[in-house]
C-alpha cells in the first residue's frame, strides 16, 4: 500500500474523527514514511480492538 493511500485512510478514520481531521493532517505533513506506516498500523488496531468489543 502506498504512503499516501495510508494517509487518507488515516484522514478517513474515525481516529482523525475524534481528534480533528486538520490536527492529523498536519500531523502526517510533517512526519517521515515510518512514522505514517507505524500511525497507520496503530489506526488497524484501534479499528479491531473496536470490532471485537
Amino acid at each position: 500500500m502506498s504512503v499516501e493511500k495510508m494517509k487518507q485512510d488515516i484522514l478517513n478514520s474515525p481516529m482523525a474523527e475524534v481528534r480533528g481531521t486538520e490536527r492529523i493532517k498536519q500531523m502526517l505533513d510533517r512526519h517521515d514514511e515510518s512514522f505514517i506506516k507505524r500511525m497507520y498500523q496503530l489506526m488497524v488496531d484501534d479499528e479491531e480492538i473496536v470490532i471485537m468489543e
